[in-house]
């Protein structure tokens, strides 16, 4: 055996130069901070959509959603691998139930699921099996102009979308006989006066007066042009118009068809800008006349809005500049760990938990004493999250080649995926490298093949605000 020569401790010495300016990297940052968010804010916030929830009659029961606590994760993260388990933690719920009839109240802390809880590495164990979820780069939601060529007459015609997170879009157009068309859907096509006489603004003096600044120097007479080829007259008339092209063959009930109307685009439950949304059409539309500034909190969409888009879409026809770049990272965002769980797992699970709530109360008997467990299934939100981490297409077996794969798939960036789009819709305008990519994202690493400029990965030094745009240091 060869003798010790007395040198035990050999320095390792390094080369290499350590740069005093630079921040201290942290590559998993992106993913452990937003999925702290999902289970700090973005749970309650998803459970403060349905709450209180009420029976179908909405004379009997009411049953209001509290506050929310995370139990401890019943087994370790090493163990789940070893055992083939889910690295998870309870979600509970304090609930009370109040009857409309007797005012009397039950209050109870009810357990509403198992959320998968993410490891030190950024990662979740479901099944025994490592697996991340990759971010996913999509269109923002707010307002977007753009402008085409007329192939008949050669002059530019410009489009304007209000894309909300969730709920109907509107698409305004200008036409080459110089009015202004509204499509709801992209279904069916409607002049834009038809659409302001149905939110209230009955009168042409009315329409007249809020665009009057815009086209007093007569350069352009969109709303005149459209006024003179509207045949409604009024609200109601407006409102029927629009529903019966949009529900060809229901029976019209005038009260009816305001509150469907109405439901589509001002009510929260169903349409949804989303602070990115609201943040976007305010700056967006910030200097234009006939706009007023919206609170940041307003998350339906407001007069005030579809009057500054038209206004604005009126002003590019004037020459104005303002047409919107749409494969600009400005105008595209990134859904990362905490949303994407939120949105297409969590929130599908307590939209579902609703309806199972509803039918059981009406199944209530007088007789019976009631508790709140068996009003609240906790099946339909575990079922949602599960099938989001085992089937999703942006959850992935966790890429285990070497240490630095790993950290590369936990920054990678897709626009495929639900809400994405596919890999055969995707054009070339997509896939290429925009300069606005300088800096954020790495513009030679994409795979080769199918996919390639669908999936890229994040620079070192990027980040990604409260909005979920990405920064460049």
């Amino acid at each position: 055996m060869a003798k010790n020569s007395g040198k035990t401790h050999i320095i390792r010495k390094n080369w290499g130069k350590t740069y005093s300016v630079l921040p201290r990297l942290d590559l998993l940052e992106i993913q452990k901070q937003s999925y702290k968010w999902f289970l700090e804010k973005g749970i309650a916030e998803v459970l403060a959509e349905i709450s209180p929830v009420d029976d179908f009659t909405e004379k009997n029961w009411n049953l209001r959603l509290g506050n929310n606590r995370l139990g401890k994760p019943t087994t370790d993260p090493l163990l789940c691998l070893v055992k083939g388990l889910t690295y998870d933690a309870p979600l509970y719920v304090n609930a009370v139930l109040t009857s409309k009839k007797t005012g009397g109240e039950l209050e109870q802390e009810v357990f509403l699921g198992d959320i998968p809880q993410m490891t030190e590495r950024g990662t979740f164990i479901v099944n025994g099996i490592e697996r991340s979820v990759v971010n996913q780069l999509v269109r923002s939601p707010g307002a977007f102009f753009t402008a085409v060529q007329d192939n008949i007459t050669g002059k530019t015609l410009h489009t304007a979308e209000i894309r909300p997170v969730h709920g109907s879009w509107l698409e305004f157009s200008t036409t080459r006989h110089e009015t202004i068309t509204v499509k709801i859907d992209r279904r069916r096509k409607f002049l834009v006066t038809t659409f302001l006489r149905s939110l209230g603004l009955g009168d042409n003096d009315v329409i007249r007066s809020k665009f009057q600044e815009l086209e007093k120097s007569g350069n352009t007479s969109f709303i005149e042009n459209t006024l003179l080829k509207d045949e409604t007259v009024d609200t109601s008339d407006a409102l029927i118009e629009i529903f019966k092209k949009m529900n060809p063959g229901e029976p019209v009930v005038l009260e009816k068809v305001k509150e469907t109307f109405n439901g589509t685009f001002f009510n929260s439950r169903r349409y949804d800008l989303g602070a990115v949304g609201r943040f976007k059409m305010n700056k967006k539309l910030k200097d234009t006349p006939n706009f007023v500034q919206t609170d940041p909190n307003t998350r339906i969409l407001t007069i005030d809005d579809i009057i500054g888009t038209i206004s604005f879409l009126i002003q590019l026809a004037q020459g104005k500049d303002g047409i919107d770049d749409i494969d600009s990272l400005a105008n595209r965002r990134v859904r990362r760990v905490g949303e994407l769980v939120a949105t297409t797992a969590f929130r599908i699970g307590v939209l579902r938990l609703e309806r199972s709530i509803k039918e059981r109360m009406s199944l209530i008997q007088p007789d019976v004493p009631i508790s709140i467990s068996g009003l609240i299934n906790a099946r339909p939100i575990m079922a949602s999250i599960n099938e989001f981490f085992r089937t999703s297409q942006l959850s992935t077996i966790l890429d285990q080649t070497n240490p630095l794969s790993e950290i590369d798939n936990l920054n990678r960036l897709t626009v495929m995926g639900t809400g994405g789009i596919s890999r055969e819709r995707a054009s070339f305008s997509i896939r290429d490298i925009n300069s606005s990519q300088y800096s954020k994202i790495c513009p030679i690493r994409s795979p080769e093949g199918p996919n390639i400029g669908l999936v890229t990965y994040m620079a070192l030094y990027s980040r990604i605000n409260e909005f979920g745009f990405l920064e460049a240091p």
